[in-house]
């Protein structure tokens, strides 16, 4: 056999155990690097912020007002898995996986009047993780995305008496309710409030 008829035969080879190979892009919300950052001096208002930035993904109610933000988030997670199965042996694989994470949150706090009190941005590009495994059994993931791809709390106000009881007598407490301040995507659920919800 040729050089190049070896390179094929190994690549076929190496196509034949690679068990599965994914990469997964997300964008939540839109770029808020292009937003001039409000400055409460100025007298802007609720009406205005959305008039400008449209509907917020997170409301809660504070001491003095309350407090709206808005959320960017780019996810990118790749995986790499090779398994054994092709040539009979079913219970062998090898996975590596990475994520990455780039996000920015608005944080703008109004008065009961309506008027701004104070403006925050932040930006972040950063490791989310990741980890490579070789599994007796099965497959498992290496790199995990769910809690970074949840539904916003306000989708779920309207069953919030109804969670598990520690949950629910949290409500009150929760971030997730609108009225003791926001949590950032992604926040461990063992920390702050949450810790309450803890069974």
């Amino acid at each position: 056999m040729t050089y190049k008829a070896h390179l094929v035969a190994g690549l076929l080879l190496v196509n034949w155990l690679v068990s599965g190979c994914t990469q997964w892009r997300h964008e939540l919300g839109v770029p808020l690097k292009t937003i001039d950052l409000p400055r409460p001096e100025r007298s802007f208002s609720l009406a205005q912020a959305l008039d400008e930035y449209g509907p917020p993904h997170r409301v809660s109610s504070t001491d003095s007002g309350f407090v709206l933000a808005w959320e960017y988030w780019r996810i990118r997670e790749d995986s790499v898995g090779i398994s054994l199965s092709p040539i009979g042996v079913d219970f062998l694989s090898a996975d590596w996986g990475e994520m990455r994470l780039e996000g920015e949150f608005l944080l703008l706090t109004f008065d009961r009047q309506h008027r701004l009190t104070s403006a925050t941005r932040s930006h972040w590009d950063n490791s989310g993780g990741g980890g490579q495994a070789i599994q007796p059994f099965g497959i498992v993931s290496v790199v995990d995305t769910d809690d970074l791809l949840d539904d916003l709390p306000q989708h779920s106000w309207g069953n919030t008496l109804l969670q598990p009881l520690p949950r629910a007598l949290n409500a009150g407490s929760s971030p997730d309710s609108g009225q003791s301040g926001l949590e950032q995507r992604g926040t461990p659920t063992a920390v702050g409030e949450r810790t309450l919800e803890m069974d």
